[in-house]
């Protein structure tokens, strides 16, 4: 399929990556021409400007890899989210439950991606949602639930649906509504999580893709949840902010550059320092080296900076 062949090419080119980064260790460099004595390799360049043959060579090798392990009937899938293109918001760490039964919504205004439910106080802000053992989300766009890895879940939603995300801490298990009706996995069972450790506590997550919108109901008005009375009320459940006296402080994940200093004998990066107030000039590295979005020289330190996540206010 189109999605297997993506990801042979994905996995062709962090192969080359892999190869490369161990030919630079070793103290080879970029060569017209093999010699393997002087320790040069045509083929240590960017995986985009090797030549046709090597790329169809990798490729038809790794493919090959992908088919047997399909036939050993395990699923693979690429990463459903890229760093650059979504964005995570999450109540304040202080907010954590630890015991009782809690619920809130996520009014969905566009259909696109988005995923919705409770996460650990540990959730990392460039992580994808339900990638790793943090958190336990629904879908609505790709149908699934996610917890370190997804599964096919519930139905899928449409603009100006509601969802319902419920928690029991005292049976240690999660639910998720559509428009008040519970959602089921293929096995029938209404229980979208369970048995897992409560820890630290949970706090309610999303994330939304590119140009999508969703408005989060915590319930502190509790006449403005929509679905609360038809699946929630009766079974126990409090809206998450029953009782504040102000609105849930809310953190969004942040793509900032941030200034770090530059290793003196850092094997991927090196550097010309001079006292002029001009910026630092780079000379090429040999092989690969990362990408220097900005340098700037702060009493005689070169300072790189390197675009990382971080959490900010709302």
């Amino acid at each position: 399929t189109s999605t297997q062949e993506a990801m042979v090419d994905k996995l062709a080119e962090n192969a080359h990556n892999v190869w490369a980064r161990d030919r630079i260790r070793q103290g080879w460099t970029y060569g017209i021409q093999q010699d393997v004595k002087n320790r040069r390799n045509p083929r240590l360049v960017p995986y985009m400007l090797l030549d046709e043959r090597t790329k169809k060579s990798n490729k038809d090798s790794l493919r090959e890899a992908v088919r047997t392990l399909l036939g050993y009937g395990y699923n693979l899938e690429t990463q459903d989210q890229d760093h650059s293109k979504f964005r995570i918001f999450r109540a304040e760490k202080t907010y954590c439950v630890n015991a009782e039964k809690w619920y809130f919504e996520l009014e969905v205004l566009t259909s696109g991606q988005m995923r919705v439910g409770w996460a650990r106080p540990g959730c990392l802000p460039d992580q994808e949602l339900g990638s790793d053992d943090q958190a336990f989300v629904f879908d609505g766009y790709k149908v699934q639930r996610w917890h370190q890895g997804n599964e096919h879940f519930g139905r899928a939603w449409q603009s100006g649906d509601v969802v319902g995300c419920m928690v029991d801490l005292n049976e240690h298990t999660m639910m998720f509504t559509l428009n008040g009706e519970v959602m089921l996995d293929d096995s029938g069972s209404e229980l979208a999580f369970k048995d897992f450790e409560v820890g630290d506590g949970f706090i309610p997550v999303c994330s939304l893709g590119v140009c999508q919108v969703g408005r989060m109901n915590f319930g502190k008005d509790v006449s403005s949840l929509k679905y609360f009375t038809i699946c929630g009320l009766q079974e126990g459940y409090e809206p998450f902010a029953v009782n504040m006296n102000r609105d849930v402080t809310m953190w969004l994940s942040k793509r900032l550059p941030q200034f770090v200093p530059v290793p003196l004998h850092h094997q991927h990066i090196e550097s010309a320092l001079s006292h002029s107030p001009e910026p630092a000039a780079f000379s090429p590295p040999k092989g690969y080296c990362r990408k220097l979005l900005h340098g700037i020289h702060l009493n005689d330190t070169l300072l790189y900076s390197l675009a990382l996540f971080s959490w900010d206010h709302c």
